[in-house]
């Protein structure tokens, strides 16, 4: 009976260390891909990099959605640095990646605002199918993927914004 007890608790103790807030610690499955978005200029120029003039610092970007009362509502984001993936394929830019986005569209027509530094504004519609992104609206128009489809699952999942 002792054991049982034990290992009772013990599954009990692991699943409260495995809970951290909304989100999931790395021995929970993710529910969900998140929204990864690069952002560039006409001339391919990272806009989410330190190092490049006139970049769009953390604290300049706002992504939030509207309730029925036009109540403003911020979503959580952050900006991840350029990564390689699999030790073959390599996205050399900064992404702007949110986990809660995707969990917050419920269709389509859900309309979220991305809004980079003082007055540059945009729509973003979101088609989620099976915890995937499958489609990205930017202003009405459908985005591009910065990695070419069919490369690997996570990658299908990162998204271009040109500006």
């Amino acid at each position: 009976m002792k054991k049982i007890l034990i290992v009772l608790m013990a599954i009990f103790i692991a699943n409260l260390g495995c809970k951290k807030g909304n989100r999931l610690c790395a021995c929970s499955p993710n529910t969900t891909e998140p929204l990864l978005l690069v952002i560039k200029n006409g001339t391919d120029v990272d806009l989410l990099n330190p190092k490049t003039t006139g970049y769009f610092d953390k604290n300049k970007i706002q992504l939030y959605s509207k309730d029925a009362n036009n109540v403003i509502k911020q979503i959580s984001f952050e900006i991840r640095q350029p990564f390689s993936y699999n030790n073959t394929e390599k996205i050399d830019f900064y992404q702007l990646a949110s986990w809660e986005i995707p969990y917050l569209s419920k269709s389509i027509d859900n309309t979220f605002y991305l809004k980079l530094g003082d007055d540059k504004l945009y729509e973003l519609n979101l088609k989620v199918n099976n915890n995937r992104i499958e489609k990205l609206l930017i202003d009405k128009t459908e985005a591009t993927k910065e990695a070419p489809t069919g490369t690997n699952s996570y990658m299908d999942g990162i998204y271009r914004l040109k500006i």
